[in-house]
């Protein structure tokens, strides 16, 4: 009976240790296991949540018997928490992680390194990145970083980075890094919004201190969709690169050969579907070959434009910008986009054009451009041989002939193309909306009631002011989720908030995850006996990691009397995409009106990317009543952008050297038919400090008694600038 026993416990034993392929083990006890596994060996992993894990891995197989480590079920293994994964070694395979509920606490979230040692002939496939950040956008880190040699990230899905830093990174550190011939292929990268920010690429082979080392990176077939990140998506910073067969379906941003020489940009697809700022490919450096490529519906223009040769810097430092020059663009087709630019970036320092380019059997087809290129310097190191255009007028350009035809149909995904990219277990979950959820919580007026109503909200509630009386609150309204403040229709008075804390804050504070819509309330910033000042009417939180959107309507901003407060504020570290203020008063105070002014370090960052402000009123002010801020000379991002329509603005900010609106670094603005009446006598009614490319328009605008409109470069005034005493006064 004794042996019998025995040998049953083995079979079991060997069955819960082989069966399905391979030893079983927890994710906890994975490096043990892994140190001890042969090669041609597979470790399954239990499903399971499995938090503050920092994997450090190190395994050796061998070059046909890969130590491979999988999921049981794949996407079941979930990795959440503080955690990381540090592999190194040889041939070992990973399979099926899920990374989700959490971030890196220090360093990238996979690193083919662990501590000194790289990783060789390694792979990282069917795996997922989900929303890994941390709680602020400005702890950055990377997502995946690849060194040593012949290493494999593939599909592998890739969705929601949120903060600061590259996505991916092939680094080129040390000689064992260089010429690695790593193939990053088949991957879903998923959205990626703006950052608002250098430093917001999804994939970036190198730094300009290696650009003229080999990596001999493969990126191939994989499936970039809604990065926006910055402009560069794509960012090749070393040589002998090849990019092929992938597809960019309305990103934000292009493929740009920043960097290093000899690049191959093959078979890509690039489709914008007319949407902002999408773009294709950007040339810098010598000996590229850009052939076989699908443009279709884009629109970005200059940085972002469909194909954009760059000036170059005479002798360059390694940062800047290089010759282009031994260019070959082949048999690419180039359908309604709107810009195809030569000499880009030409200014006092980029002086440099490009030399022995040429350009070869492309086709273009446009609707309504008036001209196939545009340049901005000498054109003659550009040479087009049997390139092909069908035009609405007809084209006499040496090397380009005008054929009958019609524009192609719209450029889509083929059927099969997203299940070939990614995780092959990965959903994709839709985009949250701001949809409102139909339930409405009333609120009378009194001590706290406010405050209360917040309290029980849930995605999409409409909290609605009952009275025109006074609401008192003593503590910071948070909004962490899409929510609606609104009075109810009809009162004869905006509902006013006091604020009544014991602590400074703002009235109303947008967390991560929040989104505003508030109508019909006023703010009443007046310091209450014994009580603490509120910094500011509605604010973002001081640490944050998603983008928000605000909308405020019809909205009263007062007594907000301490040069330190505002009525609308973004601090450092956040960013929207859109914040819109209409049909608003600002008016009887010693502070700012809106201020998106945050980002003092001078690298290019701000706080909006899209601010409209319209119909709105701004009188008795000390402060700036409009500040946004965008410092330094990066030139990596659209924004921010502006639009001021049908504003007046009356005794405002009269202080030597104020500025009643204050768009420092705007990169694109549109102020009309607004009114200056007694304000800016010290300075000026505008003041723009812009780049010669920014895109800055005023027009239909009347200054009675105000001061000026300031432009470093004097092109901003478009026309009917008028200085008429208003009736009335």
């Amino acid at each position: 009976m004794y042996k019998p026993f025995i040998t049953l416990l083995s079979v079991l034993f060997l069955v819960s240790c082989h069966g399905g392929g391979g030893q079983v083990t927890d994710l906890a006890s994975l490096p043990q296991q892994l140190a001890k596994a042969a090669p041609g060996d597979t470790i399954l992993l239990k499903e399971g949540v499995y938090k503050n894990i920092l994997l450090k891995l190190e395994g050796h197989g061998k070059e046909g018997k890969p130590i491979v480590v999988k999921a049981q079920q794949p996407g079941t293994v979930f990795v959440e928490g503080e955690s990381n994964l540090r592999l190194c070694g040889e041939f070992v395979e990973i399979h099926g992680l899920y990374f989700r509920n959490g971030y890196s606490p220090q360093g990238a979230v996979i690193e083919f390194r662990n501590e000194d040692k790289a990783a060789n002939n390694c792979r990282i496939t069917n795996c997922a990145i989900s929303y890994f950040n941390p709680p602020s956008r400005d702890s950055g880190y990377n997502w995946v970083l690849l060194f040593g040699r012949n290493n494999r990230f593939d599909h592998n899905s890739l969705v929601g980075k949120q903060n600061c830093d590259v996505t991916l990174v092939v680094a080129l550190n040390e000689e064992r890094d260089r010429e690695n011939h790593h193939s990053i292929d088949h991957n879903y990268f998923g959205a990626r919004p703006i950052l608002g920010a250098n430093g917001g690429e999804t994939i970036r082979v190198g730094t300009s201190h290696h650009a003229f080392f080999s990596s001999n990176t493969l990126i191939e077939a994989n499936l970039f969709e809604h990065c926006d990140g910055e402009v560069e998506i794509v960012s090749i910073k070393s040589s002998d690169n090849i990019i092929r067969n992938n597809t960019f379906l309305e990103c934000a941003g292009l493929l740009v050969l920043r960097h290093g020489n000899r690049n191959l940009v093959e078979g890509n697809t690039f489709i914008g579907n007319r949407l902002p700022n999408t773009g294709g490919v950007r040339v810098v450096n010598e000996g590229h070959i850009i052939k076989d490529n699908t443009f279709y519906a884009l629109t970005g223009d200059r940085f972002f434009a469909a194909l954009a040769l760059m000036n170059a810097v005479p002798n360059s430092l390694p940062n800047r910008y290089h010759h282009v020059k031994d260019v070959l663009i082949e048999n690419n087709l180039f359908a309604d986009c709107d810009n195809i630019l030569f000499c880009v970036g030409k200014d006092n320092e980029r002086i440099l054009p490009p030399s022995n380019v040429l350009l070869k059997d492309n086709q273009f087809y446009h609707s309504s451009q008036e001209k196939v290129y545009r340049s901005s310097d000498d054109m003659s190191g550009i040479r087009f041989e049997g390139n092909q255009v069908e035009y609405t007028a007809s084209v006499n350009l040496p090397g380009f002939t005008n054929v009958k035809g019609k524009m192609p149909e719209p450029v889509v995904l083929s059927p099969g193309r997203r299940s070939d990219s990614g995780a092959l277990w990965f959903q994709l979950e839709g985009e949250k909306q701001r949809t409102l959820s139909g339930h409405v919580i009333k609120v009378k007026a009194g001590e706290n009631t406010l405050v209360e109503a917040v309290k029980n909200r849930k995605e999409g509630d409409v909290i609605e002011l009952e009275e025109a009386g006074d609401y008192f609150i003593d503590e910071t309204i948070p909004v962490d989720m899409y929510l609606k403040i609104q009075a109810v229709p009809g009162l004869s008075k905006r509902p006013v908030l006091h604020y009544k804390s014991g602590k400074q804050g703002a009235f109303i504070t947008i967390m991560s995850g929040g989104n505003l819509d508030i109508e019909g309330v006023a703010f009443n910033g007046e310091m209450i006996a014994g009580k603490a000042l509120a910094s500011a009417g509605i604010s973002t939180h001081s640490e944050m990691i998603t983008p928000y959107v605000l909308n405020v309507n019809s909205c009263e901003f007062f007594n907000f009397n301490e040069s330190g407060q505002r009525c609308i504020v973004g601090l450092k570290s956040s960013l929207s995409p859109e914040v819109t203020v209409r049909n608003s008063f600002f008016h009887d105070m010693s502070g700012e009106g809106i201020n998106y002014a945050g980002e003092k370090d001078d690298i290019g960052k701000y706080n909006v990317e899209c601010l409209t402000v319209d119909s709105c009123h701004f009188s008795r002010m000390l402060g700036t009543a409009i500040n946004v801020y965008r410092g330094g000379n990066d030139e990596s991002t659209s924004g921010p952008r502006l639009k001021i329509t049908h504003c007046t603005f009356e005794n405002v900010d009269n202080k030597e050297q104020g500025s009643v609106v204050r768009l420092l670094g705007v990169q694109v603005a549109d102020i009309h038919h607004c009114s200056f009446v007694d304000s800016g006598r010290g300075g000026a009614s505008i003041r723009f400090n812009e780049m010669s490319w920014d895109k800055l328009s005023v027009s239909d605008i009347n200054l009675w008694n105000s001061g000026r409109i300031s432009s470093f470069w004097g092109k901003v005034e478009k026309g009917n600038i008028t200085y008429h005493k208003p009736k009335g006064l």
